[in-house]
């Protein structure tokens, strides 16, 4: 994926990779606002990292329930 040319440091052309921090990452200049993330973005990014995390464990604990019938199941001799 090629970054968005336009998310570059005014200050030293860095390419801005995280837009959720108020400086850039390389010279520690501030950002514009225009080019950071606004607060409402930040907020929906939470959510949805929370929303994925739930779903790993989810997928996870499934995973694991269906790994402890298979050994059950070995035990049983079928």
């Amino acid at each position: 994926m090629t970054p968005n040319p336009r998310f570059r440091c005014p200050a030293c052309g860095f390419t801005v990779f995280n837009r959720r921090l108020p400086t850039c990452e390389s010279c520690s200049v501030p950002l514009p606002e225009a080019m950071r993330l606004t607060e409402a973005e930040r907020a929906r990014i939470a959510q949805d990292e929370e929303r994925n995390a739930r779903t790993r464990q989810e997928l996870a604990r499934q995973a694991e329930e269906l790994e402890q019938q298979k050994e059950r199941r070995r035990g049983d001799g079928g």
